[in-house]
């Protein structure tokens, strides 16, 4: 088991057998019974009180004394979305107990199983152990098992507790979504990659055959050209290069409802899933990936670099991804994008407040690629019949949205929506095709 506190009596928990209103009824009950039969004359009182006069006496015969000890704790504290953990709880040194009672905190996007997270379980020994099955559905970060253990006597008499119990902090990460992008990164600079380059280089593409030249390696000698030519000849071929890749998650707001794994997916839920594909796919082409998110008052950032820790990084990060609860669209300083000459940024956002474009353009302007990708959900309506002042805000907002995506394609921003798989392969070789941008002065 992972590393569970025991109770104590410090615990600010019932540490003490204390009777339950069962208990105080059934001994009030028989008592009356006993009593009025006395004073009335009456056998048949004293034939009701009976059961309820032994249950008492036996119950306080047997009653518990001692402390239990009692252990809880979360399984695994790093899932992916629709994964599933178990919260344990672990009860010993309860002589006298029957049941154990324990019943988690509801938590926003958690299923439990068995519902509503409450379980009761029967001691054998004066021990149990026992666990609740729970499955996050949505990413993010949360806190899985506050809640409260209570521990039942023989006949209800007596309990131990509620006993308060502090949950452990999760991370849920995103699911990654199948994803394929066949362009090759436009203008890759790096030493090293996947990627063509434009210039010849140690590479593993073929290039051409030409005249052996001092330096050229022995290795790279093609014999059939230089024994039908009688002068040596040597294979050439294009540098495989890297690109750097930059990931710019918009998280001003969390436009839409969520619905949790495979359900409705809201503006945020796109842009994080999103992330955590082209991270995945990105970084298993050999490229350098970084993230960045903005309209977080804590800044986060992960620097561009490779493998398969860079990808761990990246999706921990975007498990901590969380709206921002400002003023959509204030004025208060913006953290800058770093980014190393030749970069592509893709910006995912829906272009809903001003930041994300305005993003876009300075990138732009410093001679970096810059691609946005639309992450606002094509079915997010607001309700007219409960909200129709916003729904007016609303349709206003979608018509200037639609005139910013079209100023940001005048001026070479291109704009795609997500669409999973292939969605970038366009744009990325429509970039390719033009020459690397220069920085404006």
């Amino acid at each position: 088991m992972s590393d569970r506190p025991e109770v104590t009596a410090g615990d600010g928990a019932i540490a003490r057998w204390r009777p339950t209103p069962w208990f105080l009824q059934a001994a009030l009950v028989g008592g009356v019974c006993l009593v009025l039969a006395v004073v009335l004359r009456r056998p048949d009182l004293l034939v009701l009180a009976a059961p309820f006069v032994v249950i008492t006496a036996w119950s306080l015969a047997t009653r518990p004394t001692g402390v239990p000890r009692i252990r809880t704790g979360v399984r695994t504290s790093w899932l992916r979305e629709a994964e599933s953990s178990a919260w344990d709880i672990e009860v010993a040194d309860a002589e006298g107990a029957e049941q154990v009672i324990t019943v988690l905190e509801e938590v926003p996007y958690v299923r439990t199983d068995p519902e509503l997270g409450v379980s009761i379980g029967l001691l054998a020994g004066g021990r149990m152990r026992g666990s609740i099955t729970w499955a996050p559905q949505r990413w993010g970060r949360r806190t899985v098992g506050n809640g409260t253990v209570t521990l039942i006597s023989p006949w209800s008499a007596f309990r131990f507790g509620p006993v308060a119990r502090s949950g452990t902090i999760t991370h849920t990460a995103p699911q990654e979504e199948h994803f394929s992008l066949v362009a090759a990164a436009p203008h890759p600079l790096g030493l090293v990659g996947l990627n063509r380059s434009r210039r010849p280089g140690e590479g593993a593409e073929f290039a051409d055959i030409r005249p052996f030249q001092r330096g050229d390696r022995l290795r790279r000698v093609h014999w059939p050209v230089s024994a039908r030519t009688g002068q040596i000849h040597v294979r050439t071929s294009y540098a495989d290069q890297d690109t750097e890749v930059l990931l710019l998650v918009d998280a001003h707001l969390d436009v839409g409802v969520s619905g949790g794994h495979q359900g409705q997916q809201s503006s945020l839920d796109l842009g994080v899933r999103s992330a955590a594909a082209l991270a995945a796919h990105l970084l298993a082409r050999g490229e350098r990936v970084g993230l960045q998110v903005i309209g977080m008052h804590q800044p986060l950032r992960v620097p561009p670099a490779m493998g398969a820790r860079q990808q761990r990084r990246i999706i921990d990060s975007l498990a901590e991804v969380h709206p921002s609860t400002g003023i959509a669209g204030s004025r208060r300083t913006r953290t800058p994008v770093r980014t190393g000459a030749g970069a592509l940024v893709l910006i995912l956002s829906p272009l809903i407040t001003q930041d994300a474009a305005e993003q876009a353009v300075r990138l732009t302007q410093r001679g970096v690629t810059a691609v946005v990708v639309d992450c606002l959900p094509p079915d997010v309506e607001i309700d007219p019949a409960r909200e129709p002042e916003r729904l007016t805000a609303w349709r206003i907002r979608r018509l200037e949205r639609e005139l910013e995506i079209a100023r940001l394609q005048e001026r070479g921003v291109p704009v795609v929506p997500w669409k999973g798989p292939g969605s970038l392969d366009l744009v990325l070789r429509q970039i390719a095709r033009r020459p690397p941008r220069t920085a404006a002065r």
